[in-house]
């Protein structure tokens, strides 16, 4: 399991559960249709937690965030695992990336 990003307390009526997610190589979309880790703060609570991903693939690119629902706060990002380590992947730079 490799932490992604640590999140500090929020207001859980402005903002939703911090996610993860794998972005189709193919398609350059988010795919959420599989559970690839999870976060450990409490669901829906606002809670500290750490943003995790159990079993992170050499060269794969996730997307990973969280959702404002009162304004321009949306926080999405793009990260590459390499080395054993995230690289932070430009939006510009995605399909370039995902074709390596």
């Amino acid at each position: 399991m490799k932490v992604v990003k640590k999140y500090g307390s929020f207001n859980s009526r402005r903002y939703g559960n911090p996610w993860v997610a794998l972005v189709n190589k193919s398609t350059g979309k988010i795919d959420f249709s599989q559970k690839i880790g999870g976060y450990t703060g409490g669901h829906n609570k606002g809670e500290a937690g750490d943003l995790y991903i159990i079993e992170p693939v050499e060269g794969a690119v996730y997307a990973y965030g969280q959702k404002d629902h009162r304004g321009n706060g949306t926080e999405l990002e793009y990260i590459q695992y390499v080395n054993g380590a995230f690289i932070p992947v430009d939006k510009t730079e995605l399909i370039n990336t995902l074709s390596d």
